[in-house]
């Protein structure tokens, strides 16, 4: 598999509703570490870039639902040389990301429109109850942003699972600490190469 960062911007290339609905759809065990590092790069970069300002509002939580359909749409075309070592309550939130993330591709219109109302109720809650420290505005939109997909149409998660995604998101957090940079991050990599995300 190809290391190499895919052009990103999927969801505008025929229409975002579509993309979206194959994206999840075609999440796997071997993708889902992709989803999560575009994910978390995406919001980090719009977290602490400074373009995240009060008052939160329903487009601040609908840039979050974009990342997180973006990244889906994305995964299957950028693989990360590295990932966090895998635990067995990952392996369960990775599995319940795909059902979940399935069921809802399942359920086509419908399905996304739930899974976006559900992203943004949980992304602007979260940014004002975080509102005076980035960094956990950061850890939180991850959080809800991927229990939101791995909750599924039913919304059911189990506790293994939301433990799950606090360990991919501190496994990545400790990556990115050693020195760990997606590839559309390197500055001076030859644009053919690495795309940066929309």
């Amino acid at each position: 598999m190809t290391t190499q960062q895919p052009e990103f911007g999927s969801l505008g290339q025929r229409g975002w509703q579509a993309a979206s609905i194959d994206g999840l759809a075609s999440l796997t065990l071997e993708t889902i570490p992709a989803f999560e590092i575009i994910t978390l790069d995406g919001i980090a970069a719009f977290v602490l870039g400074g373009s995240l300002e009060q008052p939160y509002t329903i487009q601040h939580g609908s840039r979050i639902a974009s990342m997180v359909l973006s990244a889906a749409a994305d995964s299957t075309r950028y693989q990360p040389e590295q990932a966090p070592p895998t635990t067995p309550a990952m392996e369960e939130a990775r599995s319940s990301i795909q059902m979940g993330a399935r069921g809802f591709a399942a359920r086509r219109m419908p399905g996304l429109t739930q899974l976006v109302n559900r992203i943004v109720s949980a992304a602007v809650g979260e940014m004002e109850i975080h509102k005076e420290s980035p960094e956990s505005q950061v850890s939180s939109l991850f959080f809800y942003a991927m229990l939101a997909v791995a909750s599924g149409p039913g919304n059911e998660c189990s506790e293994l699972t939301a433990s799950g995604v606090r360990e991919i998101f501190h496994g990545w957090d400790a990556l990115v600490g050693e020195g760990f940079i997606p590839p559309w991050r390197v500055v001076g990599v030859d644009d053919s190469k690495a795309a940066v995300p929309d």
